[in-house]
């Protein structure tokens, strides 16, 4: 959404907000996305930052925008296998 308000601005000669607006909803959106979800995913399933950074973007990739959730779902169910694997079972 910040895109189409910066090229608006953009359009109606004010470049100076139009670069600013982009550079500030640029900056929010990257630290939103690969920052505050890792943490706040990783934190409630207790899975490394790493494997929950994998996770959401192996799942984007594969299944687009349900991979974003679908992505750490799985990550945390393998890992969750893996923990239980060395119990003996067979």
């Amino acid at each position: 959404m910040f895109l189409v308000c910066s090229l608006v601005l953009f359009v109606q000669s004010k470049t100076a907000a139009a670069i600013a607006l982009f550079l500030f909803g640029s900056i929010i959106v990257f630290v939103g996305d690969h920052f505050l979800r890792p943490i706040l995913i990783g934190s409630s399933t207790r899975v490394p930052f790493l494997w929950v950074l994998l996770g959401i973007l192996g799942g984007l990739e594969t299944y687009g925008l349900i991979g974003l959730f679908l992505g750490p779902a799985i990550i945390s169910l393998l890992i969750a296998i893996w923990r239980e694997g060395g119990t003996g079972a067979a």
